[in-house]
């Protein structure tokens, strides 16, 4: 895998430098599982925050839920274990390259906005 690779992924499933951020916590430490307050203390976010991360982490296939309620890192598959795996080895090189991937990428509500204005044939 490219650099390229990895930061197209971290562009198409990151939503912010919060998610990333709890993303390589929860992997860091992959045997556990959090609760929510754990991950606002660790983090140094707030709620909203840490939710709108773990909302978006899980619809990409990279947390899990148990019925407590609370997270651990469970990718869909190893592909996306590997990608995680090269995502925070660059982070941790090149972290500027990183944000900028996540700062750049099109946002999901901007699109569909800017389609709204798109003229019809």
């Amino acid at each position: 895998m490219e650099d390229a690779d990895i930061l197209a992924f971290v562009g198409a499933t990151v939503k912010s430098v919060w998610a990333l951020e709890l993303l390589l916590l929860v992997r860091r430490e992959r045997g556990r599982a959090w609760r929510m307050p754990e991950l606002v203390r660790e983090l140094r976010a707030s709620t909203l925050v840490v939710a709108e991360a773990l909302q978006s982490l899980k619809s990409a296939g990279l947390v899990a839920t148990d019925d407590a309620g609370q997270v651990c890192y469970r990718p869909a598959t190893e592909q996306l274990d590997s990608f995680v795996e090269r995502a925070q080895s660059l982070y941790a090189s090149k972290p500027v390259a990183v944000i900028n991937a996540i700062a750049t990428a099109p946002s999901e509500k901007l699109r569909i906005f800017a389609e709204a204005f798109r003229l019809k044939e």
